[in-house]
């Protein structure tokens, strides 16, 4: 659709364009679906045949639309400004703060600061699964979540890598394009599913029957409408899902360029695989994550390129080396707790001391 990101300017230029066509295609595909909307409204009350039912919603759409818009950017106001609070009550992220996670905590404010950016909000997911994500429109409500997971299997320069990771994501505008596409498909998945729910399942049997004087042309809208309702739906869901998988590698190779540390982000990846399934998370917000292994429709709606890909590019394009070791880190708790004779050996051997302890 868009010519592909060949370097870090462009990835954030066609991000903001895509931004653009979304919100511009926006209000042209949701009068399609109301027409559609329309005839079947003709179809379940009118005894207009096929051809005067189409001519009668189009002739109908000038008044109605300015409603449709109305309401539909009334739904996409309260998501784009309130989509954080949408996403932290499905996920049940809680923020936290630097008394609480202070490894995390500082590995992002320094991370920040060294990009002169404002310390987006960290947020914590107290579920298994290894994966983070991030979040936000604007600069003022920007966060990062993670997975307790995550933190607890991760070395301080793995961790450091994934904040890094999702810290590009925010630098790169990939999370304004992806909260704008989620709201986008957002509505036409409501309005569709409702439709099918509320209209077809209690009236389709009844034209069927001939219980209106229309006959077999009721029928024939209302499937005119489904099929309409149904297109809009598929075309907006395919605009979601033809986001560039680029975004991955472009927030890998920003990874390494804030830690400096290729390795660590390859032994990030090489942990998370098998281990990022957020069974309980909506798509929507998967679709968001580090990683996603759901594949979709025989891969055909796959959101992220394959680890393995992602880890042949860090060895390509980023000197990393593919057969590092990933080094265990001990649960947070059992670091705080951890009382040992020697306070001098605290520092497991054979890992850098962290400068975030």
């Amino acid at each position: 659709m868009l010519i592909g990101a060949t370097g870090l300017r462009t990835h954030i230029w066609n991000n903001n364009l895509r931004s653009v066509f979304l919100l511009i295609s926006f209000p042209v595909l949701l009068l399609v679906l109301f027409y559609g909307l329309l005839i079947g409204y003709i179809g379940m009350t009118g005894q207009a045949p096929l051809d005067r039912g189409l001519i009668e919603a189009a002739e109908m759409l000038p008044s109605a639309a300015p409603y449709a818009l109305g309401g539909a950017g009334a739904w996409f106001g309260i998501a784009f400004f309130g989509h954080n609070a949408m996403i932290n009550v499905a996920t049940r992220a809680k923020p936290v703060t630097v008394s609480q996670e202070p490894r995390a905590y500082r590995m992002l404010e320094n991370l920040s600061i060294s990009r002169g950016l404002t310390t987006p909000r960290l947020m914590v997911m107290e579920i298994p699964a290894m994966n983070a994500f991030a979040s936000g429109v604007r600069r003022e409500n920007y966060q990062i979540t993670l997975t307790r997971g995550l933190m607890d299997a991760l070395d301080d320069e793995e961790l450091e890598a994934v904040i890094a990771h999702e810290l590009s994501h925010i630098r790169h505008k990939d999370v304004r394009m992806l909260i704008i596409a989620v709201i986008f498909v957002g509505i036409f998945a409501f309005v569709g599913e409702s439709l099918f729910r509320n209209m077809f399942r209690v009236n389709f049997a009844r034209s069927g029957r001939h219980q209106r004087s229309g006959g077999g042309s009721a029928g024939v809208l209302i499937l005119v409408a489904f099929a309409i309702v149904a297109l809009t739906y598929v075309i907006a869901l395919m605009i979601r899902f033809t986001m560039s998988r680029k975004r991955e590698y472009m927030a890998d190779a920003g990874a390494v360029e804030l830690t400096k540390n290729p390795d660590a982000m390859i032994r990030a990846l090489q942990k998370i695989s098998g281990h990022a399934e957020m069974a309980t998370v909506p798509d929507e917000v998967r679709e968001m994550a580090l990683y996603n292994p759901r594949k979709g429709l025989a891969g055909l709606f796959t959101t992220h390129p394959p680890i393995e890909k992602r880890i042949e590019a860090l060895v390509k394009y980023a000197g990393g080396r593919p057969d590092t070791e990933s080094r265990a880190l001990p649960r947070q708790a059992d670091v705080r707790n951890d009382t040992p004779a020697n306070p001098k050996s605290r520092n497991p051997i054979g890992r850098r001391k962290s400068p975030w302890s």
